[in-house]
């Protein structure tokens, strides 16, 4: 309980109080003054130590959002949402970083991060493996069975490939691969035959010309895929034989755009 001091002067000596009924020795307790009980209010921090749903942690809840068919198509959201692309799962971050690396084969293995090798993004593989059936559409060459059979046959055996020469260093036990890791770094490294196949639209393939751009084409994505894998499972020399199954992968995607 608060109490106030009545400073009422009396001319005729000392002070006066102008409340008889709630006078304690001078003091008063106005009718306007309020308590609180403790915990009852609290500003920044709750005593309890829970916050509920507050966004700001100042006990406010946030504004809901408006209902209606109109709201339904609007971008406004919650306070801190993540954006859509990055609840499932794109990256468009490691989508330009990744293939920036398939593009300059010559990369070192310390640029690649562990936050890189162990994305398993498909949206980027599945753009490439569509715009090289494409570009075979365009040059008389329909092949987008084979070319989906090719890559889910092919990519299951190198992952099941990859597993065994991973168990077999035991410096390794900790790097554990996942299957769409391995479809991620190949789908990627699929850069290179699009160009292949995009070549292919003006000027045949089938020539003396056509083979050595193929078998170009054909080791740059199986060097960049080596240098993926090769940092994704901390092997240490083993890179040339890593290489060699997917040299036979790629070499068949080649054929596609080379041979009507």
């Amino acid at each position: 309980m608060s109490y106030y001091q009545n400073n009422n002067f009396n001319p005729n000596g000392g002070f006066q109080n102008m409340n008889n009924q709630n006078n304690m020795s001078g003091f008063y307790q106005p009718s306007n003054q309020f308590s609180f009980p403790q915990g009852s209010m609290s500003f920044g921090n709750n005593p309890s130590g829970n916050q509920g749903n507050d966004s700001n942690g100042l006990g406010v809840e946030p504004d809901p959002l408006p209902r209606g068919i109109l709201y339904a198509f609007s971008t406004k959201g919650y306070p801190h949402e993540p954006p859509l692309l990055e609840e499932i799962g794109i990256n468009f971050d490691h989508i330009v970083t990744k293939t920036k690396l398939v593009l300059i084969p010559t990369f070192s293995q310390n640029v690649l991060s562990q936050e890189i090798l162990n994305d398993s993004d498909l949206s980027g593989p599945l753009l490439f493996f569509l715009l090289f059936g494409l570009f075979l559409l365009m040059a008389g060459k329909v092949h987008f069975g084979y070319i989906y059979g090719v890559a889910l046959f092919g990519t299951v055996s190198l992952h099941n490939l990859s597993k065994f020469m991973n168990s077999s260093q035991p410096s390794t036990s900790q790097s554990k691969l996942q299957f769409f890791n391995t479809a991620s770094i190949l789908g990627y490294c699929f850069l290179p035959l699009c160009f292949l196949s995009a070549i292919g639209i003006f000027i045949s393939l089938n020539n003396t010309l056509g083979y050595v751009m193929g078998s170009f084409f054909v080791f740059w994505s199986t060097w960049s895929s080596s240098g993926f894998l090769n940092s994704l499972l901390q092997l240490h020399h083993a890179r040339a034989l890593i290489a060699y199954p997917l040299l036979i992968f790629y070499s068949v995607f080649a054929l596609m755009a080379i041979f009507v």
